[in-house]
This record gives C-alpha cells, sequence and structure tokens, in this order.
C-alpha cells in the first residue's frame, strides 16, 4: 500500500477559481479523502478528468484562509499511460528548448543511442549539477538550468527531458508522489519512450522510483503545475507534503542502473 498526503493553505483576497493536481492519476482507483474550506466553510469541489488520466481538482473559493487537505491510498499498479503520443513529445516546449541542444548533444553525447545515451545524459546531469533552491527560478528553462549547473526536481527533469528530445527520444514530464524523498515534496522525474514504453529516469536520484506515483503527465512543469489560480492575486502561506510505501525499507535508495516504469 502507498500513500500520500498533501495539505495546504492559501490567502485570498477575492473571488478564485482554483485547479489542483493533486490526486493519484485515475487508473489507481485511489481511495481518497477531500476537504476543501475557507474560515473553516466548506467549498464545493469536483474532479475533471484530463490528459493522461490526471485528475484535476476544481472549485472556486472567496475571500478569505483556504485551507486544501487530501489524503489518499493507492494499492496495486495502474496501467501504461498512453502509449500512443509519443510523437508530441519530440517538440519544444515552454520549458524545454530541444532544438536548441542538438548541436550539444551530438557533441557531447556522440552517436549514443536509445537507453545508452539516456545512461550517459543522466550520468552527466548527476554528476555535473548542483542540487539548490538557490539555482532555481520559476521562468527557468532547460538552457537557463544548463547555464546554471543546478535547481530543483523540476529543472533537473527539464534538461533531462531536452537532452533526450534533441537526441530525437520522446521524452515527457511527470508530477509524482515520491515515499522517500527527504525532505518530503512534490517531485518532479522524467519519462523517456524507448522500445515502444515509457521508462522514467531520474537524475537527481533523490527517491527509488519503484514506489513513485503518478499525478500529472505533460509536455513540461507548465502542463503539470500543482496549482493554478485565476481571477485574483493569492498568497501561500503553508504546504506539506508527505508519501509512504508499506513496502519501501527505510534505507531504501534509487539505483539508477535500473529500467523502472511508473507502476
Amino acid at each position: 500500500m502507498r500513500t500520500a498526503h498533501a495539505a495546504f493553505t492559501m490567502n485570498l483576497v477575492g473571488d478564485t477559481d482554483v485547479i489542483l493536481l493533486v490526486l493519484p492519476a485515475a487508473d489507481y482507483a485511489s481511495a481518497d479523502r477531500i476537504s476543501v474550506t475557507v474560515d473553516g466553510a466548506p467549498v464545493d469541489w469536483r474532479t475533471l478528468p484530463a490528459a493522461h488520466d490526471t485528475r484535476e481538482l476544481v472549485f472556486t473559493a472567496p475571500a478569505g484562509t483556504l485551507a486544501v487537505d487530501v489524503q489518499t491510498s493507492v494499492g496495486g499498479s495502474q496501467r501504461p499511460v498512453d502509449e500512443g503520443d509519443a510523437a508530441r513529445y519530440l517538440e519544444d516546449s515552454r520549458y524545454v528548448e530541444a532544438s536548441a541542444l542538438r548541436g550539444f548533444v551530438e557533441e557531447r553525447f556522440g552517436r549514443a543511442t536509445g537507453f545508452d545515451a539516456i545512461a550517459a545524459m543522466r550520468q552527466w546531469i548527476a554528476r555535473g549539477f548542483t542540487y539548490s533552491p538557490s539555482l532555481s527560478a520559476m521562468d527557468d528553462s532547460a538552457v537557463t538550468t544548463l547555464e546554471k549547473r543546478g535547481g530543483m526536481c523540476r529543472d533537473y527533469a527539464h534538461v533531462m527531458i531536452a537532452l533526450a528530445r534533441a537526441a530525437g527520444i520522446p521524452a515527457r514530464y511527470v508530477g509524482v508522489y515520491a515515499p522517500g524523498l527527504r525532505p518530503p515534496d512534490f517531485h518532479a522525474v522524467a519519462e523517456v519512450h524507448i522500445d515502444g514504453q515509457w521508462w522514467v529516469v531520474d537524475a537527481t536520484g533523490l527517491a527509488p522510483r519503484g514506489s513513485l506515483i503518478r499525478i500529472a503527465t505533460g509536455a513540461d512543469a507548465l502542463e503539470t503545475a500543482w496549482a493554478t489560480t485565476s481571477g485574483n492575486p493569492v498568497l501561500l502561506q503553508s504546504l506539506t507534503v508527505e508519501a509512504g510505501d508499506d513496502d519501501l525499507a527505510p534505507d531504501a535508495v534509487d539505483d539508477p542502473t535500473q529500467r523502472i516504469r511508473i507502476a
């Protein structure tokens, strides 16, 4: 059994439309407990389907202190997600300028293909980048992160995706719950399409990939943001994210040589 818990508060100054990507993907058939309140009063919410089995938690909230608490449990595995759309993930996207990196990829990684190319790219990022919030900005793209040589999980994922696409390997971004991640938080990884299947790659190496719980899948962080608001400014006051896996050893680490799919 895998579990996840996300809770946050926001200050709202007026009626605000909110879309949250905090629920496990639909195919898990997860057991969810969802609470949405403003100043303690319940707010009506609904879930809507989106691409790749993503579930959107949608509501409109009035002015006040918004509090959202989501607890969920996942038993078993999900089916493979959208095996037929790989070609879309060869193109440039908002945070992934793959076309600008083709020359760099050819020079740096030569004629490596398939899993050999992905392994070389992952190792190059892992060894050469510094994981640090101070090196990350919300508008950083893959090219910006390459120049900085560091950032957070979203930045590592964008670079991995950009290098893979530049080498002709379809790659996409996945927001996940990550049991074993320290400190706990939402996490981001890349998926690459090789031999007709999607395989998960995480150059940060911060969490065992076999326990990941898929939340949202898309071209980059623009399509998978955990919170999107419109109508009025908002101020995030607090955020707590936790994830667990009954089968995960306390000292478990990720083995980057293993070929793993998000299950």
